[in-house]
């Protein structure tokens, strides 16, 4: 998995543009009619580099040179911990961002002091109706695939949800720090990959394969089923969470520290938590807002989707991501670089 192409371009063209905003975000995950009425009110341009996963995200964010990223979308746990280490900006009690106070209130410190939330959902597979028949219901559909299936995986090359399933049918925690339970995951996992067909994120794949017809089942988190039919020109990607358990995420938008854009930045914000904005964002994205008062504006049809707006049996079946410490990290690192590696040499 990598940044895709032209970052380097968009690197160069942001230094020139002063009045250009910058946000790292996630490929589809910001409506273009909303950035098309900000540019047209502000009379601003925003640009915005792509990632497909957490470690891509933040190498960027720790690599990058001459202050060119104003925006940054990253889950929880990350806004804890960069915001601990200097990178990000506070500044929710700015009264420039007046608006983010409306978000619900069980929300609210959810990203901790940094950030603010954004959009948030859950983590399950997104798979193909003309292909998977029916709908998955458990992990072990996924660990120990049928023949339809076999060659047909896709998953993810990130060190905390690549390694969810396996720990999900073993009642783990998916935070857990147990050696010999992300052992246990890293075997189950090893099994799985004479079935697996990729690694890199479901939305990337489609873009950058030729043969983006033979995926039929991929981890995937609440909402990609929308820009999977949107990447394959069909209707037949479909969305479900599984028996064994989910994981709640909640995305969020922090500013960095060392953007010269903060005030530009700030904002931005203000105006994407704008209870109609927020609205029109979350759903055209099919992805739920964290606002009460953007819900009230949205139809029914999208309000009653259990894809988006999860029941509450999935939801007391759910857990959350948590930071993690060095040792966990690297133990998990190793363990996915395995599955990487092992996978690519056959």
């Amino acid at each position: 998995m990598k940044i895709l192409s032209g970052i380097g371009l968009l690197l160069v063209s942001t230094l020139l543009l002063s009045d250009t905003l910058t946000i790292l975000n996630w490929e589809g995950y910001l409506d273009s009619s909303v950035i098309s009425r900000w540019q047209k009110q502000s009379g601003h341009t925003l640009q915005q580099i792509y990632f497909d996963n957490d470690e891509d995200r933040d190498s960027v964010m720790v690599g990058h040179k001459d202050r060119v990223i104003d925006l940054v979308v990253l889950d929880e746990s990350a806004s804890k911990t960069f915001g601990a280490s200097g990178t990000l900006l506070a500044f929710k009690s700015n009264p420039k961002v007046a608006n983010i106070q409306d978000i619900d209130q069980r929300w609210q410190n959810v990203c901790g002091d940094y950030a603010v939330p954004y959009l948030w959902g859950t983590l399950g597979v997104a798979y193909r109706t003309d292909k998977v028949s029916p709908a998955p219901s458990s992990w072990h559909e996924l660990l120990t695939p049928n023949k339809t299936l076999s060659g047909h995986i896709g998953l993810m090359d990130d060190f905390v949800d690549l390694l969810a399933p396996a720990l999900f049918v073993d009642n783990h925690s998916i935070s857990t720090n147990n050696v010999h339970q992300l052992k246990g995951a890293f075997e189950r996992l090893k099994g799985l990959l004479p079935h697996v067909l990729t690694f890199e994120y479901g939305i990337s794949f489609l873009d950058s394969n030729s043969d983006k017809d033979s995926l039929y089942l991929t981890l995937a988190y609440s909402g990609d089923q929308y820009l999977l039919n949107e990447k394959s020109g069909s209707e037949n990607w479909n969305f479900t969470t599984l028996k064994e358990g989910t994981v709640a995420w909640m995305d969020c938008f922090a500013v960095m520290m060392d953007s010269p854009r903060q005030d530009l930045a700030l904002d931005f914000l203000n105006y994407l938590y704008q209870p109609e904005i927020a609205a029109l964002n979350s759903e055209a994205l099919y992805i739920a807002t964290p606002m009460q008062s953007a819900r009230t504006l949205q139809t029914k049809e999208f309000l009653s989707d259990t894809t988006v707006y999860a029941p509450v049996e999935v939801m007391n079946n759910a857990q959350y991501y948590e930071v993690l410490d060095k040792e966990n990290i690297l133990l998990r690192n190793r363990i996915t670089s395995s599955l990487v590696k092992i996978h690519e040499s056959k």
